[in-house]
């Protein structure tokens, strides 16, 4: 039996950063994956940061390396059925931090978490999956497979951060309650022959189903539809140099009832799932992870539950609303569309009504960020 104080088990974007955060902040974690290396680059994944995350990260000095490595998409185009664009917005606002949402693939994004972590001496142990708990979680114990024989840790704090599938919510008996999604996602990352607009997002509304293009730098995007067979959503005249990465995916809308019971803690996908529409999913995980660093240094951790619930329930019901709208836009929609949106876009507060959803800046202000504590 090995004591620990804090055991974070997941070692993706949402377990990085909480790991880095505890870490400045002079607590040093544990964190273990059961896989054996990163999020491979070729395999984008979550590819969306936005402005909560990088002012969330800055202190760590992480957000100035995502900043020199990603893509900046400072608008976004829409054309609607008949092939005229009929949104045109930057993501400038009163209040925004960064006028653009930051491109950046995961495998990225959790290596450059890594090295920070990595200069507070914490190191991810690989290799070391979870097979069984005590249930117990007011005195949580862990066995662990690891590659020179079975570990059982006793940790005062087990955090998890180990997916959609979480082990950690399993096995202390959390909920995970909602439903799927019937529609089929599709995704291609592609290099393409002829350039395009590498600092826009573009979403193409045909009489065949939606399309959007993200840039990922170069002549390289990512194309995304709710249609899994999306090879044959990709524009006619399009010419491919090389197929980087296909992939398809359902969405499920999913979430805990709490995040916490009593020294075990979850956080991102383990704790909630739900459209990729609207990009919040690895970033929420994110804010979950620095959310719960900061009070666990401050001795609040009993209050972490009550603090992330509303914030997760929000993000579930406005990703839902902006899924459905986005695959059963009736009359009425497409109306303001195509007829409204662009006037109404033009009006400051509409505007900055609008861009604080999209940039991630509608959840509560980070009281540690001015100090940088």
């Amino acid at each position: 039996m090995n004591d620990t104080h804090i055991l974070i088990v997941g070692a993706g974007p949402t377990g990085l950063a909480c790991a880095l955060e505890l870490s400045r902040r002079g607590l040093k974690p544990r964190i273990i994956d059961k896989g054996s290396d990163f999020t491979p680059e070729a395999e984008s994944r979550a590819l969306g940061v936005n402005n909560r995350t990088l002012q969330l990260l800055a202190p760590s000095g992480v957000s100035a390396q995502l900043l020199a490595q990603g893509v900046k998409a400072k608008r976004v185009r829409m054309r609607n059925e008949k092939g005229r664009d009929v949104i045109k917005a930057g993501f400038d606002h009163p209040g925004a931090l960064y006028p653009f949402v930051l491109i950046l693939p995961q495998g990225r994004t959790e290596r450059i978490l890594a090295a920070a972590l990595r200069q507070y001496g914490v190191e991810i142990e690989w290799y070391k999956e979870v097979i069984a708990t005590n249930g117990n979680p007011k005195k949580p114990v862990l066995d662990i497979n690891a590659p020179d024989g079975l570990e059982s840790i006793r940790a005062s704090k087990v955090i998890g951060a180990d997916g959609a599938s979480s082990v950690i919510r399993n096995g202390f008996g959390f909920s995970f309650a909602g439903e799927s999604y019937p529609t089929e996602f599709g995704l291609v990352d592609v290099e393409t022959v002829e350039p395009f607009a590498t600092d826009e997002l573009f979403v193409d509304f045909s009489n065949d189903g939606v399309l959007a293009r993200m840039p990922l730098g170069g002549n390289v995007c990512r194309y995304i539809s709710p249609r899994a067979d999306i090879s044959n959503m990709l524009p006619k005249d399009l010419e491919i140099k090389h197929l980087i990465w296909q992939s398809s995916f359902h969405i499920n809308f999913r979430y805990v009832e709490k995040m916490q019971r009593g020294s075990v803690f979850l956080a991102g996908d383990a704790a909630h799932i739900h459209s990729p529409v609207g990009a919040r999913g690895m970033n929420l995980g994110i804010e979950d992870a620095c959310w719960l660093a900061w009070m666990i240094h401050q001795n609040t951790d009993a209050d972490y539950s009550k603090m992330r619930m509303p914030q997760v329930r929000m993000v579930i019901k406005q990703t839902r609303q902006q899924t459905d709208a986005l695959l059963n836009l009736g009359g009425f929609g497409r109306f303001a569309r195509d007829h409204l949106a662009n006037t109404l876009l033009k009006i400051p507060a509409f505007k900055k009504r609008a861009l604080t959803r999209v940039t991630g800046l509608d959840t509560p202000e980070p009281p540690w960020i001015d100090g940088s504590v």
